[in-house]
């Protein structure tokens, strides 16, 4: 690894990877923000802003901007989490300083036209409908938001339609002048690049940033261990979420945890999916995964399984998940899982896209830059019985979270022991 960090007086920091091998170069502007950051009056604002960069400044139309990315071969998009937001561009490192200038247009000179805000309202809506026809991705949105009830983690990342039908113009111009500032601003920069040039374009597109103030993410969410039933007329299958609360992103057991994951639902090979798929045919999706927050997380299985099915499912769960409390991982299963994980972020090193998103992640998070060889020697650093130990501590004698979203009401779900 070759990377350079560089803050400036404003408080802007430029996190920069030199990678000669590829010719291309990746550009990211992040904010150190997202749906986390609103109130419940203006949910989904930094999703609904995320869209409107990329519709005119003062120098460019929406038609203009997409012409101009074009023009070079490149590519240019956008994303909003619940604790940051991103817009990046990916060209030829011969195109970086066109890239930079057209990012810092979009990113300090939006305008806002009053006539895309009313058209992007209406391609939200239909983001929204989308999730609302996609049962896997809606009971995700369910599922967080029985766990960390009334707050902003518990939320979905593009608003509700009412709240999204109250945002103002007025509103967006508030909000934006106030958080996209110098002092929740990083900017990555990963590919075929120098260190001294990207810096100082960096400086000459960005030192004038105003400093503003820090976000503050407010308090960490309580747990609950709620069971929702929320039923949604013709579906053939019910989905399933079930969960506990986990180490969040910050933790320093965050590398265990996500191998305790991987072991139980990680692949074709875990275990929830050997027992539930390829041993009893009761299910033909089943996995777990994590949702990891700077202060709080959720280690969570998904399944979608025929309404006669779904309380079978649900035991053997309980089941696999009790197992991994009490029986130490075999030695070749724990190989297995390190050797995956290894091998996505071994991977993910030759992208330059993934190296940026990394750069400002571990800049947000945690203001500094891990080697893959630290990396390495944490995961390889854990033991059976330390995953053992913390499926105790995340699991024993807790009772799970159940969300359950299909055409059926739940009853025959009652007498399912949840307490592992």
């Amino acid at each position: 690894m070759d990377v350079r960090k560089r803050e400036f007086k404003n408080g802007l920091v430029v996190a920069t990877e030199v990678m000669p091998y590829l010719h291309s170069v990746s550009i990211g502007v992040w904010l150190k923000g997202g749906s986390r950051f609103e109130t419940e009056s203006d949910a989904g604002i930094s999703h609904f802003i995320e869209h409107l960069l990329f519709k005119g400044t003062r120098t460019r139309s929406a038609a203009a901007i997409a012409k101009a990315i074009d023009s070079v071969g490149g590519q240019l998009n956008a994303f909003t989490d619940k604790e940051y937001v991103c817009f990046y561009a990916r060209v030829l490192n011969r195109h970086l300083s066109f890239a930079f200038g057209l990012l810092s247009d979009i990113a300090l000179n939006p305008t806002f036209p009053s006539e895309e805000m009313e058209r992007e309202r209406e391609v939200i809506f239909e983001e929204i409908s989308m999730v609302e026809d996609s049962p896997q991705e809606l009971i995700q949105d369910i599922y967080q938001e029985s766990l960390w009830k009334e707050h902003p983690l518990g939320r979905p990342v593009s608003g509700t339609r009412e709240s999204v039908a109250g945002i103002t113009r007025a509103q967006v111009k508030r909000f934006f002048d106030r958080n996209y500032t110098a002092k929740n601003t990083v900017i990555s920069i990963a590919g075929n690049i120098r260190h001294d040039e990207a810096s100082k374009l960096t400086a000459r597109h960005f030192e004038g940033l105003i400093p503003g103030k820090r976000l503050s993410p407010g308090g960490a969410p309580e747990f609950s261990a709620a069971r929702v039933v929320r039923q949604k007329p013709n579906l053939e299958q019910t989905h399933i979420c079930m969960g506990a609360k986990c180490p969040s992103l910050t933790s320093d057991e965050r590398y265990a945890v996500q191998l305790l994951s991987n072991i139980l639902g990680g692949g074709v090979s875990s275990r929830l999916f050997q027992s539930i798929r390829e041993k009893r045919g009761l299910a033909y999706s089943i996995y777990s995964g994590l949702n990891l927050y700077r202060d709080a997380g959720t280690i969570f299985v998904y399944a979608a399984a025929a309404p006669d099915k779904t309380a079978r499912v649900v035991e053997l769960v309980v089941r696999e998940i009790a197992k991994m409390c009490r029986q130490v991982v075999p030695a070749h299963e724990l190989r297995r899982a390190k050797d995956n994980m290894l091998g996505s972020i071994m991977l993910s090193l030759e992208s330059s896209a993934s190296r940026m998103t990394q750069l400002a992640q571990q800049q947000i998070y945690f203001e500094r830059f891990y080697t893959v060889e630290e990396v390495v020697r944490e995961i390889e650093g854990v033991s059976a019985e330390h995953i053992r130990r913390l499926a105790n501590e995340i699991f024993e004698q807790r009772t799970l979270a159940l969300t359950l979203l299909g055409s059926q009401d739940g009853r025959g779900l009652e007498a399912v022991d949840l307490r592992v």
